[in-house]
């Protein structure tokens, strides 16, 4: 450990070198406070041994400006004084120093005294070693949450553990899934398949952050995404629609080696729907209602390459974007609804 030494006194110098250079510390001497401040700035030292009274600028004022120096990692101050009042203690204690020894040097007390600030510095690198650890390790487990959560929920789950249900009047959701998929991959590998999967719902992913909306989770080949959960936005239904045509746009450019393209049915519903966390074990933020049921069934009778959407969509989008209609068909638990193609942008 290195050791600077702020000592006038040309014999005294010499005396305390000696005793600490025998014990294998390492040893900057200088002659004032004025000089033993300027080493401190330019060094790194986590032991100062200072005498109380010297030219330039005293013991007092430089423990004074160590300890307003911001510096990584702990400073111990070992103050040298003639003074045993303890009013001048009191003094020294406040103006940042740890300990004290008194003139003349006794080897064993001043030894002491260093070992046990060698003592606490050790304790606070450690401290601070264990402290960097800890936030290294909440910083995984913040992002492990808010890969699992949106971050608004995940704020509130850290604060309360009671289950989350919120209601949204006004709320799009999509499901997107990969045609025809359990055929194509038929003859892959079960490694083949998930990476596979991984890639296309990477992208997928990179997308739903790029126009806002949340990924809900996927269902074997289905993506769910949603737009007006758990943040409301008046556009829900066109940050949808965006993003069904970027990953229509997406799908096209994968190589899966299949010997065929990948495409998607993407289905769409526009209205109401309940949010939330339930249970204890598995955590996950999910939709409920009829919305989430309906765009469900809008996917999966969909047509290869289309986007199905609803009535209640198409309500909300028909100033800004083309359709051709598609008839009406039967929903289970709605009976006939009127269903149509998004094509493009007006």
């Amino acid at each position: 450990m290195r050791i600077l030494i702020a000592e006038d006194d040309k014999d005294s110098q010499k005396l305390l070198a000696r005793i600490l250079e025998k014990e294998n510390y390492e040893i900057v001497v200088a002659d004032d406070g004025r000089m033993a401040w300027e080493t401190f700035q330019r060094e790194d030292f986590r032991l100062v041994i200072t005498d109380w009274i010297m030219p330039r600028m005293k013991g007092l004022e430089l423990c004074e400006k160590i300890r307003a120096k911001e510096k990584p990692g702990y400073v111990y101050i070992i103050l040298v004084t003639s003074k045993e009042e303890k009013a001048d203690l009191v003094r020294a204690l406040d103006a940042g120093a740890d300990d004290y020894v008194t003139k003349p040097y006794d080897r064993g007390e001043l030894l002491a005294r260093v070992r046990a600030g060698q003592r606490i510095i050790n304790l606070e690198q450690t401290i601070s070693e264990k402290t960097q650890e800890l936030l290294v390790e909440k910083e995984k487990s913040e992002r492990l949450l808010l890969s699992i959560f949106p971050k608004f929920i995940a704020d509130r789950l850290k604060l309360d553990s009671s289950p989350i249900a919120d209601s949204f009047t006004e709320a799009s959701i999509l499901f997107a899934g990969i045609n025809d998929f359990s055929s194509l991959v038929a003859q892959k590998t079960p490694v083949e398949v998930v990476d596979l999967l991984g890639q296309v719902f990477s992208a997928f992913d990179r997308l739903a952050q790029q126009f806002g909306l949340e990924k809900i989770k996927t269902l074997g080949d289905i993506y769910m995404a949603a737009a007006g959960v758990p943040a409301q936005r008046p556009d829900h239904a066109e940050a949808v629609a965006e993003l069904a045509f970027a990953m229509q746009e997406e799908i096209v450019r994968f190589d899966a080696g299949l010997g065929a393209p990948l495409q998607l049915r993407v289905g769409i519903d526009s209205g109401p729907v309940v949010a939330g966390v339930i249970g204890t074990a598995k955590l996950a933020y999910d939709l409920w209602g009829d919305t989430v049921s309906t765009a469900a069934q809008m996917e999966a009778y969909g047509l290869t390459g289309s986007i199905q959407v609803t009535s209640e969509t198409y309500g909300c989008l028909q100033e800004n974007f083309v359709f051709e209609e598609r008839g009406e068909f039967y929903v289970q638990g709605k009976g006939n609804i009127r269903t149509y193609l998004l094509v493009g942008r007006k």
